[in-house]
């Protein structure tokens, strides 16, 4: 008989001042009945590619290479709905490939994945489509991971980490400092992960929750949208045309 297994729980967080050590600190005092210690250092990174009119990431797809010990090839659907409505992005990893590889070398694995990742197969030749991407995003991460041990036995991880994200094709940079928890999504361990996630909300307020995907971070953060071109600004006048507007209102008033 298979034990039945449930998702984890994963909460991320953006780390808007001090320091992992000052955080660590305040959650050893507030979960008294965890252990909290050092497991591994992080150390990955991420290459996201795209068409140069960005047709995967309108149509809601995520191609990406990622390195996490082993280099692989990731397809991700992404939704658009508000974060409240969103389901967990669905993730199709391909085989392992080589660092100097790119998608254009396994065009028809990488078709077949993003039309298994959807409902409806595309009417389009997304086989022609893989060959024209090209890298758009780079993001390196660095951390430490720790591990969360209850006294009931309930396990969770923390992973503190730093990410540089850079435009491959405009060259912009960008670096963030954030967490991210992992939980046992287990019926069983319910009250320990409330316990976890009610501490990092009452007493580090160093840490703000976030629901973006690290694609979604990027093109935040690296290609803002910029303000409307047919806003223009009322030109502010100088001090004598101030001077003029008020007599001309003033001998408009004595009329």
């Amino acid at each position: 008989m298979q034990t039945q297994t449930y998702p984890s729980i994963k909460v991320h967080y953006a780390m808007v001042r001090n320091g992992e050590n000052f955080i660590l600190d305040k959650l050893d005092r507030a979960l008294g009945f965890y252990r909290i210690y050092f497991d591994r250092k992080i150390d990955g990174w991420e290459i996201i590619y795209d068409t140069p009119n960005h047709l995967l990431s309108s149509a809601g797809i995520v191609l990406s290479k990622q390195y996490d010990g082993e280099i692989y090839f990731k397809v991700r659907k992404i939704s658009y709905l508000p974060s409240q409505l969103r389901k967990p992005s669905e993730k199709l990893y391909l085989a392992k490939c080589k660092k100097q590889e790119s998608p254009k070398d396994y065009p028809l694995q990488i078709a077949k994945a993003i039309n298994d990742a959807f409902a409806n197969i595309f009417t389009i030749d997304l086989v022609e489509v893989v060959k024209q991407v090209i890298p758009i995003y780079e993001i390196k991460v660095k951390g430490n991971a720790y591990i969360l041990t209850s006294g009931t036995g309930a396990k969770g991880q923390i992973v503190f980490e730093k990410a540089r994200y850079r435009d491959l094709v405009g060259g912009r940079k960008v670096k963030t400092k954030g967490a991210t928890v992992t939980l046992s999504g287990d019926p069983n361990d319910k009250k320990e992960a409330e316990e976890v996630l009610d501490a990092i909300e009452r007493r580090c307020k160093e840490l703000l929750m976030y629901e973006e995907s690290r694609f979604e971070i990027a093109q935040r953060l690296l290609r803002p949208k910029s303000a409307p071109k047919n806003v223009q600004k009322t030109p502010k006048k100088s001090k004598k045309e101030e001077k003029i507007s008020e007599q001309q209102m003033e001998d408009a008033a004595q009329k």
